[in-house]
């Protein structure tokens, strides 16, 4: 499986990546920078970019490409394949 188009680009630019490092299998250990903050960055994008709200387990429970996808399906983003 790979990563939306939109969603690897937000992602290489939040945590400093080239897109072809944004893989399905990427994982919060797999990036150095992706900390606490990163984190929050990473909520704070994600729910403007795609309109929504992100609750306390939807945002601890993104650890990895694979997680941040499911949670933008969760709630109802038509995202990737």
């Amino acid at each position: 499986m790979t990563v939306d188009k939109r969603l690897t680009s937000l992602l290489a630019e939040i945590f400093n990546l080239r897109e072809s490092d944004i893989t399905f299998e990427l994982t919060k250990d797999d990036v150095g920078n992706w900390d606490s903050l990163k984190q929050m960055d990473l909520v704070v994008t994600l729910e403007r970019e795609y309109n929504i709200t992100l609750g306390i387990p939807d945002i601890v429970s993104m650890v990895s490409a694979e997680a941040i996808v499911k949670v933008l399906r969760d709630k109802g983003v038509s995202i990737g394949n």
